[in-house]
């Protein structure tokens, strides 16, 4: 690989995507491409959803002149486009959940079937010798692939957040897999694309007159963008990382995904509705600001990717690594809802020895 490709590749990357940043902002607004405020959306006035326009056009420009195979690179663009522009007419139109659905079958099996990426096997997680999926290949892949990318999209309810956590996992990827791997340097250049959106999406006081949205073209191509990758260092000859490990990359994420789908399922309610029982919306209830709960929830993912980092380096088995997520799995709910205990209950002692010493004054 030229490390002056790369760099080159990731510098274009971020300055497209924040030259688009800028650019479509007048077009959003003439063409109604905004999040109002109102029910579930707390956030203050109009802000453009036009993060995944800006970050779809970034990855590409910086992908081109990266260099990355031709083949792959062609149908990670024409599935990436599908995705893109179902989720601005849907962030536009409200599509119904069976349209999302085919599209992104459709971009699964452009995957699969134009990239020749899919999921062979799972590693050893139960240390009986690595699961290879057989003929069940497509469906499990399918299967993954579809969970990823609406794990990014639910978790994208706080300002930075479904970019944050992209972020860790993508930089992750490029240091087990190294600047000689093409996953590794794509985990560069689309992560240069997302720190432009950043710019305009990180909840800090300076950019709140700018303050951009990624919307569903954005959080859907992340989630697929997440899939590429990893299974592109765990997968086949490039192979360098078991799956297990990779979980680990996208933890909070899936965890956030699966445990609501299982709450809302066991209400007898769908998987898909929509609700405020995500990790965001549990730390916000417990009085943590935006900021803080970003902080803790990208801190946490932080961990536990720093987690995988080393125990693929010190050669720990599949089957430790997979117990110890499921544990945390099984757990980090729970944990994530004391947290929200904890502090407000501090927060109330705090606020009731204030009046105390005003009413003393």
């Amino acid at each position: 690989m030229d490390y002056g490709l790369i760099l080159a590749g990731a510098t274009v990357a971020f300055a497209v995507a924040t030259a688009l940043m800028w650019a479509l902002r007048p077009v959003a607004f003439d063409t109604g491409l905004i999040d109002r405020p109102g029910g579930r959306k707390l956030h203050d006035g109009d802000v453009p959803i036009i993060g995944g326009i800006a970050m779809f056009g970034g990855v590409f420009a910086g992908l081109v002149l990266a260099g990355l195979p031709g083949n792959v690179l062609l149908s990670i663009f024409v599935a990436s486009t599908l995705l893109v522009v179902i989720g601005v007419v849907d962030d536009r139109f409200h599509l119904p959940a069976s349209v999302r659905m085919i599209s992104q079958i459709a971009v699964v099996l452009l995957m699969v079937y134009g990239g020749g990426l899919y999921l062979a096997d799972i590693g050893d997680p139960f240390g009986t010798g690595v699961i290879t999926m057989g003929r069940f290949t497509l469906i499990f892949t399918t299967l993954v692939a579809l969970t990823m990318i609406n794990a990014y999209n639910l978790v994208d309810g706080a300002d930075g957040l479904a970019g944050s956590l992209t972020l860790v996992a993508l930089l992750s990827v490029a240091l087990v897999g190294g600047l000689g791997h093409p996953s590794a340097v794509a985990a560069l250049t689309v992560s240069a694309a997302i720190i432009g959106f950043l710019l305009f999406n990180f909840p800090t006081p300076w950019n709140r007159p700018i303050r951009s949205f990624m919307g569903d073209a954005g959080s859907t191509m992340l989630g697929f963008t997440v899939v590429w990758i990893t299974l592109g260092v765990s997968q086949g000859e490039a192979r360098v990382i078991s799956p297990v490990h990779c979980l680990w990359f996208a933890s909070i994420p899936i965890y956030d995904c699966l445990t609501c789908f299982v709450r809302r399922a066991m209400k007898g309610k769908s998987p898909f509705s929509p609700g405020r029982d995500h990790f965001h919306h549990i730390l916000l209830r417990g009085g943590f600001g935006v900021r803080q709960a970003l902080g803790i929830l990208t801190g946490l993912q932080l961990l536990y990717a720093l987690i995988a980092i080393a125990g693929h380096f010190a050669g720990v088995a599949d089957v430790v690594m997979f117990a110890a997520w499921s544990v945390l799995f099984v757990t980090q709910r729970s944990v994530i809802r004391q947290m929200g205990r904890y502090h407000r209950f501090f927060r109330l002692r705090r606020l009731q020895r204030l009046r105390m010493r005003i009413a003393t004054v």
